[in-house]
Order: structure tokens, then C-alpha cells, then sequence
């Protein structure tokens, strides 16, 4: 085959190809699948690139990857819709385009639409078109989607915090707070001689534990949350470590 035949070969298989998908030219790689003619066959001889290919075959340079209109994409899920007697599935679009090369590809189809909108604007198509059946099926298909759960919030979770005990001289104080060495160092700034920390609880109800020790040693009550505790007493607070 002399040059310019095989040149002429070339535009008349771009051609062929792209007619076939709608008017859609080829892209190199699909070309090179389709006809097994590889890049070096054409490239320096008879076009520097595959943009000069397509030009010569009648394609503006980039109309070959502009999307189809939307009313013949609408057009072509209609009359799947039509023969399948369903709106169809992705798997549906995929098989219909390895079977009709004419057939709009999937990510022509899709182009920013979740399947969910896709049917939801074939459905307002075919009803501007009177097509009820089709109209039909897609509203039987957006029906079918389970509804979006609207996400129930997380109860809150109480922050954890400790009741201390501090001992200074014979007294105990028992208490609560977010942060022990803290409430250590404020102890002991209200008090002229030294304090010690005895034991701290960690726990998720600060307050309800704090009342509950508050109430066992009643009986050793001084002033405020100040007790005369016995060693036993402090010997059982200490056998706690957490309370949640």
C-alpha cells in the first residue's frame, strides 16, 4: 500500500469509528485498539500529531471530546429503558455499550450525575416527551432507593474527672475536680501548713461519687468537705481507683 493510500486508509478508518459512536472521533488509544495500527505508522510521515489526524478527518480540533447533548444521551437511556422494561443499572449502561458501539459510554452517561439523578432527569425527559412508560420506570427506580438516614447524633459523653482525697494534719477533704494536681497546689495555697494528697478516684460522675463518699462518712463531718476520718475509713476510699 503506497502512502497516500494508507494515509487515506487512516481517515477513513477514524471515520468509520467515529460514526459508529455517535460522532464521537477516536482517541489515539482507542484507535490503535480497534485497527492495530500503531503511532508509528502515521507519526513525522504523514501527521506530527494525533490532533492533525483528526482535523484532517473533518473533526474541529477539540469538538471530538466535547460531551454529547444531553437530549440525545436522555434519548439513548430512554429507549434502553424502553427494551429493558426497567430504568437500567450501571451494569445495564456498560453491557448495552460493549454490545452498541453507538451507545453513549457510561462516563459520557454519568458525566457529574449519580445514578440517582440520572433517572431523575430521563424521568422529567420523557415525561416533556409524553413517554409515560419510561417516566414510569424511573420513578419506580428513585423509589426503590432506600431514603438517606438523616445521622442521630452521639449522646454526649460526660468528661471524666477525679474525687480527691487531701489530708491535712488529722482532717481529710474529699472533693472533686478536673484536674488533681491542680486542685492540689489550690489546696494548699488556702493553707498555712502542708497538705498531702491521699488517693484520687477517676470517674465519670465526679459529682455523684463525690456525694456518695460525702454521705458514707457523714458521721465524721467536720466543716464543709472536711472529715475526721479513722484508718479504716481512708483505707476504703483508697481501695477504689475508678468509678465509670
Amino acid at each position: 500500500m503506497n502512502a497516500e493510500l494508507k494515509k487515506a486508509e487512516i481517515i477513513r478508518l477514524v471515520s468509520e469509528i467515529a460514526e459508529r459512536d455517535g460522532g464521537v472521533a477516536p482517541g489515539q488509544t482507542k484507535f490503535v485498539s480497534q485497527t492495530g495500527i500503531k503511532e508509528h505508522v502515521w507519526r513525522g510521515k504523514f501527521w506530527r500529531s494525533w490532533s492533525d489526524v483528526l482535523n484532517e478527518a473533518g473533526f474541529v480540533a477539540n469538538s471530538w471530546t466535547q460531551a454529547l447533548a444531553d437530549d440525545v444521551i436522555f434519548e439513548a437511556v430512554m429507549q434502553l429503558t424502553r427494551r429493558l422494561g426497567k430504568f437500567p443499572t450501571t451494569t445495564d449502561l456498560r453491557f448495552e455499550r460493549a454490545h452498541n458501539p453507538s451507545f453513549p459510554g457510561q462516563k459520557t452517561i454519568a458525566r457529574n450525575r449519580t445514578m440517582e439523578e440520572l433517572a431523575a432527569d430521563v424521568r422529567a425527559y420523557a415525561e416533556a416527551q409524553s413517554d409515560a412508560a419510561v417516566a414510569g420506570f424511573c420513578a419506580e427506580y428513585l423509589a426503590a432507593i432506600p431514603a438517606k438516614e438523616t445521622a442521630t447524633p452521639m449522646p454526649s459523653v460526660a468528661p471524666l474527672g477525679h474525687v480527691y482525697m487531701i489530708r491535712y494534719g488529722k482532717d481529710f477533704k474529699i472533693g472533686r475536680t478536673g484536674s488533681v494536681n491542680r486542685r492540689s497546689r489550690e489546696v494548699q495555697i488556702e493553707l498555712p501548713d502542708t497538705t498531702k494528697l491521699i488517693h484520687a478516684i477517676l470517674t465519670d460522675d465526679p459529682v455523684g461519687v463525690e456525694a456518695y463518699w460525702h454521705r458514707r462518712f457523714q458521721e465524721f463531718r467536720g466543716n464543709g468537705e472536711w472529715f475526721r476520718l479513722p484508718v479504716g475509713a481512708v483505707a476504703a476510699f483508697k481501695k477504689w481507683t475508678k468509678i465509670i
